[in-house]
């Protein structure tokens, strides 16, 4: 089903107004957050952990924004980069800026692998910008920063397509999705002889650009690069985009390969995600942190920076690293193929069962913030509400919504995690970039996945029934 047959879809879509008018909203809600976090902060680890929920600011992006866009990012594909303040604010700054040619660095992906690890690593789990409403909006205005300096210095839009963590990670995810944005009939694009979806006069315009992700409508294979901006829809003279429903994770049966930058991305996301479900059940989270704990004590380390640091390098490094060389060596020795194309098949292979958990989380996380709810427009910086529930212990919060809501999101949990198995199997089954190992490396591979699911399966099903 095409959704631009939808005439108010059609219509939204289509318009001039559309997504300037969504952009400069969300730029501009972007701006109250960060003016809601500025100043409001804490050396106090323990009270970190209650003001993150109790001001607005801090309570909006972390455990509203942020998980939304993950999960529209698994059910609709990168629709919240079709309303990203930032390619408003990077596109407008090349049409003004030095449109240098963008490296091959930044084209091959590891900048924003990198860039994705400093976050994870330095910024979140050491700096603790998710916790520190202060530390969060100065890390929401060096992105904004980073896209002004990239678009002012190189050409069409390098910050979305080779530098934003978030788009990144969103492409990924939208493999799963069940919706495509294409070339309707692409005889038509190869008979169409002005190509406006991609003339290099059209780049710099507002309003019908053409695509300045380095795309072409007619040769889009998946849902990893594509902004969803809409750009060519309006610029295209003989209106022959379709943005339309699909079977989810068809991406995964066609000839995708992930890049070597995207399986570094992975090895990380993964040992992150596996952090972010371990943390909420504590005899899961005693598990999880046992190892990084013990090495701390072995090297004399009792600095909390320099344990988050431990922590971090353990989790998201050192042990996906280990699941990755195991499964890689094993499938190896069953298999003729090269340890590249073994590595992305593997990646491949764990993004469904990633892509669940993360949605898993995001669930999670919003359920869970909406004791705080009540309180949290009497007092939108939060200090107040969490020193009385801190220190005073005079405010005790309401929980009775997320109890009551505890089996629904138990099932729901238990759901999406058999889907992502279901969907495992049949990427194995089916895909290209799987099918090129033989026998012996497939089960290799699959019995590495199963492991790395086993992780979340165990933990929620003995944790949540």
């Amino acid at each position: 089903m095409n959704l631009l047959n939808v005439r108010l879809v059609r219509s939204l879509l289509g318009s001039r107004w559309f997504p300037i008018v969504p952009q400069l909203i969300m730029l501009l809600v972007l701006g109250l957050l960060i003016a809601g976090g500025i100043g409001v902060t804490t050396d106090d680890a323990g009270f970190a952990k209650v003001l993150r929920n109790t001001n607005l600011a801090n309570l909006i992006v972390w455990s509203y924004w942020w998980p939304l866009i993950i999960i529209a990012a698994v059910l609709l594909g990168r629709v919240w980069c079709m309303v990203c303040p930032m390619e408003l604010v990077t596109s407008l700054a090349a049409r003004f800026g030095l449109r240098r040619k963008v490296p091959q660095v930044f084209k091959s992906g590891w900048v924003v692998t990198i860039f994705y690890t400093l976050i994870v690593i330095v910024g979140v789990h050491i700096l603790k910008l998710h916790r520190i409403p202060h530390r969060m909006a100065l890390y929401l205005l060096m992105l904004v920063g980073a896209a002004l300096v990239v678009g002012l210095i190189y050409e069409k839009r390098a910050f979305c397509s080779y530098v934003c963590p978030v788009g990144h990670l969103l492409g990924l995810y939208a493999l799963v999705s069940p919706l495509e944005w294409r070339a309707d009939d692409t005889s038509v694009c190869k008979a169409c002889k002005t190509k406006d979806c991609i003339a290099k006069k059209n780049h710099y315009r507002i309003v019908g650009r053409s695509c300045t992700s380095n795309l072409y409508p007619a040769t889009i294979k998946d849902n990893r690069d594509c902004l969803l901006c809409t750009q060519c829809l309006k610029v295209c003279p003989n209106d022959n985009l379709r943005w339309s429903t699909r079977w989810p994770f068809a991406d995964f049966f066609g000839a995708i390969e992930l890049r070597a930058a995207q399986v570094g991305f992975v090895l990380l996301v993964s040992g992150f995600v596996v952090s972010e479900i371990l943390s909420e059940w504590p005899v899961s989270k005693a598990i999880l942190t046992w190892v990084p704990l013990y090495l701390c004590d072995i090297l004399g380390i009792t600095g909390p920076m320099a344990k988050d640091f431990v922590y971090a390098i353990v989790i998201f490094i050192i042990f996906p690293a280990v699941l990755f060389l195991t499964v890689g060596t094993l499938a190896k020795i069953r298999s003729e193929a090269s340890s590249g194309a073994i590595a992305k098949a593997f990646a491949l292979l764990l993004l469904p069962t990633m892509a669940g958990a993360h949605l898993i989380k995001a669930i999670f996380k919003m359920t869970s913030r909406i004791p705080y709810w009540p309180h949290i427009f009497s007092d939108p910086t939060g200090v107040a509400t969490a020193t009385k529930i801190f220190y005073d212990k005079t405010l005790v919060l309401d929980k009775s919504v997320p109890n009551a809501l505890y089996p629904v999101i138990s099932f729901a949990a238990a759901a999406v995690l058999l889907i992502a198995l279901l969907a495992t199997l049949l990427v194995l089954r089916s895909s290209a970039a799987v099918r090129r190992l033989d026998r012996g490396g497939r089960l290799v591979l699959f019995l590495g996945v199963l492991a790395y699911w086993g992780i979340f399966g165990v933990t929620i099903f003995v944790w949540r029934f």
